[in-house]
């Protein structure tokens, strides 16, 4: 039969060996988290600027239409 302080240092073992692939897992949670925040950004900021841009012609079009129209009717 093992010794109870043997039974204590195997018990400890398995606890560390846990604990190591708890941490590893969690670096890797980590790091695609990262990548994930990454990627949203980037399609936030290119939404933003896509709307930026469509605003924008929208107003030019509707200053021109103005503009024609306003030449044309008097």
């Amino acid at each position: 039969m093992i010794p109870m302080d043997n039974e204590i240092l195997i018990a400890l073992g398995r606890l560390e060996g846990k604990m190591d692939s708890l941490i590893t897992r969690q670096a890797t949670h980590d790091e695609e988290l990262s990548r994930h925040d990454t990627r949203i950004r980037e399609l936030e900021q290119s939404k933003s600027w896509i709307l930026g841009v469509a605003a924008t012609l929208a107003g030019a079009i509707t200053l021109l239409i103005n503009f024609i129209g306003g030449r044309f009717s008097g």
